[in-house]
């Protein structure tokens, strides 16, 4: 369950503002793509990128050696209505403009979501966390031996 103090205390940063408001804009992005766009190291986007995941905020899928992050499917409306509110009002409007203006400059930027997905040599995709799937009334469970 995704607690509103943790949803406002990652919006208490501005380099997490800044993240958030970029995967509102481009649905997934890379590490890679995350740094380049607000210009900063990949050690200190990977502390910012837990937190937003700790807080459920943001979830992770790896593709061979990236890991692309969107916003958290099960984010509730409230959350998602603030994020958007944020993302269109006053200075972190304009900071959003410039991030994406320097994406958008990124040489060699990694294959997007989109293409990932639809291209069949990219069959080595796991998301994560990995839950187990629920069993159904047709699964079948081996024996245990004794």
């Amino acid at each position: 369950m995704i607690n509103a103090d943790d949803v406002f205390d990652v919006l208490a940063d501005t380099t997490r503002r800044r993240m958030l408001a970029l995967l509102m804009a481009e649905d997934e992005l890379s590490v890679a793509e995350l740094c380049y766009a607000i210009d900063c190291s990949q050690p200190k986007a990977s502390r910012h990128l837990a937190k937003l995941r700790d807080a459920r905020v943001v979830s992770v899928r790896r593709d061979r050696v990236w890991k692309h992050y969107r916003l958290h499917p099960q984010l509730p409306a409230w959350a998602f209505q603030v994020l958007q509110t944020m993302t269109h009002s006053g200075e972190q409007a304009s900071m959003l403009g410039r991030d994406l203006n320097r994406l958008a400059t990124m040489p060699d930027r990694p294959i997007g979501a989109e293409h990932a997905r639809a291209t069949p040599q990219s069959t080595n995709v796991e998301y994560l966390p990995v839950r187990a799937a629920p069993a159904t009334p047709n699964s079948v469970t081996p024996a245990p031996t004794v």
